[in-house]
């Protein structure tokens, strides 16, 4: 089903910035085991920067070091250099008197620190998210020294649910539990394994995401679908119902998931009018009535 959205994300023109984010994402797991170090901060100051050589105006953070939870920067107060109007990929970003986590590398060759993976690597955070976090941090971290590889596997896992279940962390969960697949080979430090939940985490995230307020979490649904198809179709035409949303493209997700409820020639005509229609979204009564018809096929 992702591959499908995705497919339709691409045809309809979603921003190369969108896109770009999607194709690289570097969830907690990934970025403890990648970066050289960790560090809790506070940002004391933004200043401006204009580079010399491409006349670019870069930020530098000044940042307090409160905290290092892995690697030691040997510093009292680093600075990173940043661009937040770079475009693509999604930059690293930190804002003037805020709190942060921020996941660090070295570059020996120009002797300063860089925020690894960019935009995943730099979590402005609340005192109380910080916590949350450190937590997590620091259980994966015991985790990824487990000698012996199922175990470790096993116990990833059940840190990867348990993230899931947060609302904090629960993308950092969800993203790396929906590949179920070989884990970024891209990255050398990290382990080649799938992430296969058992019953009663699937049970645990199927609660998850029935208690989900607002909005649904499509990555999570293809999780937990499989032997609980007609609850969560049911969950997604009521979402769908009750979707009062001026970007077209905020359906497309619903309708893909949904229309294998209704294989007749009309739901074809109906599936072909709305990819017609969410190409510039300037027909919204058009688009209503598709929506409400789409909606009586499959009831």
């Amino acid at each position: 089903m992702i591959a499908r959205i995705l497919f339709i994300l691409i045809i309809i023109g979603v921003s190369n910035d969108l896109f770009a984010a999607l194709l690289v994402p570097r969830p907690l797991r990934q970025l403890v085991i990648e970066s050289d170090y960790i560090i809790v901060g506070y940002v004391v100051k933004i200043s401006e920067k204009k580079r010399l050589e491409d006349e670019w105006t870069t930020r530098i953070a000044k940042i307090a070091v409160l905290e290092n939870l892995e690697g030691e920067p040997k510093k009292d107060t680093i600075e990173i250099e940043f661009n937040p109007d770079m475009s693509c990929p999604y930059p690293d970003r930190y804002y003037d008197s805020t709190f942060v986590i921020a996941f660090l590398d070295w570059d020996k060759k120009r002797g300063k620190f860089f925020t690894h993976a960019l935009s995943y690597g730099a979590k402005t955070l609340s005192k109380k998210e910080i916590e949350i976090y450190k937590q997590k941090i620091f259980e994966i971290q015991q985790i990824l020294k487990i000698p012996d590889k199922d175990k470790q596997r096993i116990e990833t896992i059940e840190w990867l649910v348990t993230c899931s279940e947060n609302p904090v962390t629960r993308w950092e969960g969800i993203e790396e539990l929906s590949k179920n697949q070989k884990i970024d080979s891209s990255s050398p430090k990290d382990i080649s394994q799938i992430f296969n939940i058992n019953t009663n985490q699937k049970e645990r995230l199927k609660n998850v995401l029935l208690n989900l307020n607002g909005y649904v979490d499509f990555k999570l649904v293809d999780l937990v679908y499989k032997g609980n198809e007609s609850e969560i179709d049911g969950l997604l035409l009521q979402k769908l119902k009750s979707l009062d949303n001026p970007d077209c493209t905020n359906y497309v997700s619903y309708l893909y998931s949904l229309k294998h409820k209704n294989s007749s020639k009309e739901m074809d005509e109906i599936m072909e009018k709305f990819n017609q229609l969410i190409i510039d979204c300037n027909n919204p009564k058009a688009f209503k009535q598709t929506i409400e018809k789409f909606i009586q096929l499959i009831e």
